[in-house]
């Protein structure tokens, strides 16, 4: 029944009708659609249909960046990219608003304050273009978030967001709060809650926040057992090396004593 449901909703949409269970396309045409939701004139959330070409249309550079290259252990790779600093002023943040939340097409999630967007000049690029396309992961497409040359900031999963569909503005305080409550004021489940934020939130989601790509990890392992705690530093380092299929190689940005901050961080949440 499910199968014949789904074909209908396919012919459905060969006609042109739409329906509010199906999801929006990646792309119109050629053309890639992101949306940014952001507050109205009237303090209101509002989304807007951006395409790439209207992106482009406020300026674009090409550029390098060796903080990707560092990351994906490639080289020469170029972008053709806009500064997400130029895009702001597009906006009027009129709710306190201080950071972009990035929702992607694969479920993954990234979040950025606005702070950082100035202090480190990061950059949106709508094409990628690699010395090698037979390097490229399915994840690695526009819009990603680019670190330019020149510019250093700590190295984190946090400045590696691909893949995203849109780029929605909220308040850092809001986002995290729910995760800020359950470290209370132990230092280590504090630190592990940073190294979390940074690094692993994006895929593996906690109290409603975070993205999807990865599994939730309080539901696959009981982290007040020292089992649990063993079995999942053995599956990060398995999954999360740096020949992975995934060519995600968080194992780069967390290390062994850091994952352990973040075990001291998940054990509160029994």
């Amino acid at each position: 029944m499910k199968q014949i449901f789904c074909g209908f909703m396919t012919l459905l949409l060969a006609f042109g009708i739409s329906a509010c269970s199906v999801p929006e396309k990646a792309e119109v045409g050629e053309q890639r659609i992101f949306r940014i939701t952001h507050a109205d004139s009237a303090g209101r959330m509002f989304s807007e249909i951006w395409t790439t070409l209207k992106l482009e249309s406020l300026g674009m550079r090409e550029i390098s960046s060796e903080y990707f290259d560092r990351a994906m252990h490639i080289s020469d790779s170029r972008f053709s990219a806009i500064s997400v600093s130029r895009l702001l002023t597009e906006f009027a943040l009129k709710r306190g608003e201080d950071a972009v939340l990035l929702n992607c097409f694969d479920d993954y999630q990234g979040i950025l304050s606005i702070a950082d967007v100035y202090r480190y000049d990061l950059w949106l690029a709508t094409k990628i273009k690699l010395v090698s396309e037979s390097s490229k992961p399915d994840w690695l497409n526009p819009l990603l978030i680019l670190v330019p040359d020149g510019q250093q900031p700590p190295f984190q999963e946090r400045f590696m967001t691909a893949n995203i569909r849109e780029l929605k503005f909220v308040r850092l305080n809001d986002y995290y709060a729910p995760l800020e409550k359950i470290a209370g004021t132990s230092p280590k489940a504090q630190e592990g809650l940073e190294v979390f934020k940074n690094n692993c939130l994006f895929c593996h989601s906690l109290k409603g926040r975070g993205g999807n790509k990865g599994i939730r990890l309080l539901e696959v392992y009981d982290f007040s057992y020292k089992f649990d705690q063993m079995r999942m530093l053995g599956d990060f380092k398995n999954f999360h090396h740096k020949n992975n299929l995934d060519k995600q190689d968080v194992e780069q940005f967390v290390t062994q004593e850091k994952l352990g901050r973040v075990i001291d961080y998940l054990k509160n949440f029994d």
